[in-house]
Parts: structure tokens; C-alpha cells; sequence
């Protein structure tokens, strides 16, 4: 059996695919729920063949390992996990065959996890995990196709960038990448005069078939979402946007490693029609195009850290097998790593560190305290016979609040005051709430900010019943107030 794995993947391979694998799980036992997280989390407790925002495969999985280690912080964060281990079974795999150097494989594994943009998804499970998974195992299945001519490599391409598209929407940009390869390639460009390629991407339709079927029943909702929500941010040439997208990406990948990225960009894009080896040439497809087209946007609307990261692997990948080709740049690549793995640290040891004063950056912290207090309120509503039911203005406080409460029960979000609020816009809103008395959960960041005026016209009097103050190293972390809204009268919305 061991034999067997070395041959797959050489021993000293296997041993860092687990090392990090462990150090995952260590850090989903550790680290606290995020709001993104708690909000895909409360998709899987409602199965759908998609969902408002995203496409739901990260939701699956979710339900998959909350269904084997319950409903916990770690069965939700244990998700990204698995879909890593997968990634990084793929990019050995695909590394150790393309150059067949088991030293070149360790090192350019070690470079790829000292990325804080790969280590974040191995353990906070979002729509960006899977797709990092989907889209190596496409350009995988098209490297496979180098090596073997043999044309079902392309439906099983077509199926991955399929699985691209269940995870995330922006999976759709695998298609250009994986034509500039095919275009660029002397010899792979005489599939394009056959029907595979094309079956290839019809195979990739009937795989996301599930959210296309969803959105037809939704009125093409969630299409119309991405594709109005992004343009509509599309203004005038502003330099800030790519100043943002510039400091972004220097944290997410750290500093050394984004250097790396832009001078394989540079130096291999000249190239992009110059004969370059099949190999080297697939990799760079895989990121230029993805790398390019968020940094033009960049110039006009913002551009998101996390959009860049599915172009960043291969990039990495192809910027180290250049340093390879000299024992002197190999030393400062070994330097380079070490630095990003400091860096690495640095960016954890702060997120473990409880109720860490980060101000707008810290999103989780003091939510479960806060929601100790809310069912000490419930149940004292409750005990006097009053119904009642918990709101917050902003859908990811609300998941949070839902997931912290004992029973984990229905909770709404600014879709109570008939405020647009994504995935709980779905879920129909009970006539029963009305009469009741909401329990009202706000917090003092920017993204939940508390307008007393917008809430006054859906219930009959408002009032605060207590403010829960997080602090640490004597300074305020945050402050979360519990309202009671009595006698909810509906929203038209």
C-alpha cells in the first residue's frame, strides 16, 4: 500500500500534504466561526438546488460534514478542510508530473500553503473553497489530455468545470483561460476542429443544471443579481480601486510570493505566442487571464481580495519551476517561502488571539456572548406569554445569531423592515410574526449599523434592554445591543 502511494505521490509529498491537512483541523478546532461562514452554514439547514448569491456547493458540503460531526463550528469549518486536502493531492500530483522533481514538488507545495490566501480557504469553508478545487482539477483533467491525446479527458475537464460553476459563478472564467491555452498551443489547437471540446463544455451545462433549473423557477434572480450588482459599480476610472486591489493582494498572498506572481506574469505573458512548452504554457492560461481582467476592473469598480485567488496557484507554481532552473535563485526562493510563512503566522496568531481589537476587521467576536443574553431575554418573554421572534439589520449577524441560539431556530434579517437581504429574502417571512415582539440584535461595525428611524414604522414602540460590551488589552472590540420591538405590524416587501 505504500508503495503504491509513492508512486502516486513520492513519500516526502505526502508528508506535507498531511502536515498542513493536521495543522488545518488543529486551527477549525481553534479559530472562531465567521459571519460568511454562519451564513452558508444556514443554507444547508435549507437544502435548495441553489441559492440568492452563490451556487450551492460549498452549502453541501457543509451539510456533509455537520451531518457526520454535528452542528458545530468545527463540522462547518471541517469542509474547507476536505476540499483542501483534495487541492493539495491535485497540485502535487500535477507538479510532480509536469517536472518530475521531488524537491521542485516540496518546495513548491511549502510556497503554495505559506500563501495566506490558500491557508485562509483550507479553513474557513466559502464558495471560493470549491472552486479552487474544481478549477485545479480542470486544468489537471487538460494536462492529462497534453499527455495522453486521448479525447475523454476533455469530458472530464467538462466535468470539473461543471463542479467550477456549483461552487462559484466566477468558475465561468476557466472558459477564455482554458482557450488561450488551447489557441496558443501549436499542437493542442487542432482539438478546436473537433466536437470534444464543445461536448466538453455542454457536459459542464448538465453538471450545473441544478442552478440553472432553480433560478428559471426564481425568475433568473440570481443572474440578475451578479450581473447587476457588479456593473452597476462599474463608474468613472478611479486609481483608488487599484490602489485597494494592490494592498489586498499583497496581504493575501504576502509580499514575497506576490512578487513572485507579477514577475511570472511579466516575464511569461511576453511569451504567451512564442512556442512555449505545452506544460509551462497551461499553467500560465490557467492565472493570466483571471489576473488581468480583475486588474483592468480594478481601475474602474472594486474588486474583492478573493476574486484574484483561483488564478494564483498555477502562477506560483510556473514562478517556481523558473527559480528551479538555478541553484542561486532556488537560496532565495527558500528565503522567500521562510518569510511568507512568518508572515502566515503573524496573520493567524492575530485572528486566534480572543476578541483581538482589530476594529472593522474583527467580525466574530462577542456574538456568542450576546447570545446567551438574547435567549435569557427570550425565555423571559416567553414566560410571561409574550411571542416573539429574533432579527437582525444585517444577514450575516442574523446566521450568526442563529447558529449561537441552543435550538438554533428561524431567525430574519433587514428583510423584517423591508430591506433587500439576499438568501432570507427567499425564505417567505410567516404571517404569524405579526403581533409579535422582535428581539432586535445589533452591533457598533459600519456593515450592521442600528437607524432607529428606519425600524419605526413596523413596530409600535422600541426599546433597548441591554448592550453587551467585548473588550480586551483595555480597549473596546465591540459593542452588541439587544432591542425589544414590540408588536410587529408587516412589511409590503
Amino acid at each position: 500500500m505504500n508503495s503504491l502511494l509513492n508512486k502516486f505521490i513520492p513519500n516526502s509529498i505526502w508528508k506535507v500534504v498531511l502536515g498542513f491537512t493536521l495543522f488545518r483541523i488543529i486551527l477549525a478546532l481553534l479559530l472562531p466561526l465567521t459571519p460568511q461562514e454562519a451564513y452558508y452554514w444556514s443554507w444547508s439547514r435549507e437544502l435548495a438546488l441553489s441559492y440568492f448569491d452563490h451556487p450551492p456547493l460549498a452549502s453541501y458540503s457543509i451539510w456533509l460534514t455537520t451531518t457526520i460531526f454535528g452542528q458545530t463550528i468545527f463540522g462547518i469549518k471541517f469542509a474547507a478542510v476536505l476540499w483542501f486536502l483534495g487541492t493539495n493531492v491535485l497540485w502535487a500530483k500535477l507538479i510532480q508530473e509536469m517536472f518530475q522533481n521531488e524537491k521542485q514538488t516540496f518546495w513548491t507545495l511549502l510556497a503554495l500553503n505559506a500563501s495566506i490566501a490558500f491557508e485562509l480557504y483550507g479553513f474557513v469553508i466559502s464558495p471560493d473553497t470549491p472552486l479552487i478545487f474544481a478549477w485545479t482539477a480542470t486544468i489537471y483533467a487538460i494536462w492529462k489530455l497534453i499527455q495522453t491525446e486521448h479525447p475523454k479527458w476533455w469530458y472530464i475537464a467538462g466535468i470539473f468545470l461543471g463542479l467550477a460553476w456549483l461552487g462559484k459563478y466566477s468558475g465561468v472564467l476557466l472558459i477564455p483561460s482554458i482557450l488561450i491555452f488551447t489557441l496558443s498551443s501549436q499542437k493542442q489547437r487542432k482539438w478546436l476542429l473537433t466536437p470534444h471540446p464543445y461536448l466538453g463544455v455542454l457536459l459542464a451545462f448538465l453538471v450545473f443544471l441544478p442552478v440553472l433549473i432553480w433560478n428559471a423557477n426564481h425568475d433568473w434572480i440570481s443572474f440578475a443579481f451578479q450581473g447587476s450588482r457588479r456593473t452597476s459599480g462599474m463608474g468613472h476610472w478611479e486609481f483608488r480601486f487599484a490602489g485597494e486591489l494592490l494592498g489586498s493582494q499583497l496581504f493575501m498572498l504576502t509580499p514575497y510570493l506576490f512578487v513572485l506572481v507579477v514577475a511570472t506574469i511579466i516575464r511569461y505573458g511576453r511569451q504567451l505566442f512564442s512556442n512555449l512548452e505545452d506544460k509551462l504554457l497551461l499553467l500560465l492560461s490557467s492565472g493570466l487571464f483571471t489576473s488581468i481582467f480583475f486588474a483592468v476592473v480594478s481601475f474602474r469598480s472594486l474588486v474583492k481580495m478573493n476574486w484574484l485567488v483561483p488564478a494564483y496557484w498555477s502562477l506560483i507554481i510556473l514562478g517556481v519551476a523558473y527559480l528551479f532552473q538555478d541553484p542561486l535563485r532556488v537560496k532565495r526562493l527558500k528565503v522567500g517561502v521562510y518569510s511568507s510563512f512568518v508572515f502566515l503566522g503573524l496573520g493567524i496568531s492575530v485572528v486566534a488571539i480572543p476578541n483581538v481589537p482589530l476594529g472593522e476587521g474583527n467580525t466574530w467576536s462577542g456574538w456568542k456572548t450576546a447570545t446567551e443574553e438574547v435567549s435569557g431575554i427570550r425565555d423571559s418573554l416567553e414566560t410571561k406569554g409574550e411571542m416573539n421572534f429574533i432579527f437582525s439589520t444585517n444577514y450575516k449577524a442574523s446566521s450568526l445569531l442563529k447558529f449561537y441560539l441552543s435550538d438554533q431556530p428561524r431567525t430574519y434579517a433587514q428583510d423584517i423592515i423591508g430591506r433587500p437581504a439576499l438568501q432570507f429574502d427567499i425564505w417567505e417571512k410567516p404571517d404569524s410574526l405579526i403581533g409579535k415582539t422582535g428581539i432586535l440584535v445589533v452591533d457598533d461595525r459600519r456593515e450592521y449599523r442600528f437607524r432607529r428611524a428606519r425600524l419605526e414604522p413596523y413596530f409600535r414602540d422600541i426599546e433597548k434592554v441591554r448592550s453587551v460590551k467585548i473588550e480586551n488589552f483595555g480597549q473596546a472590540v465591540r459593542q452588541i445591543d439587544i432591542y425589544l420591538c414590540k408588536q410587529y405590524v408587516g412589511s409590503d416587501r
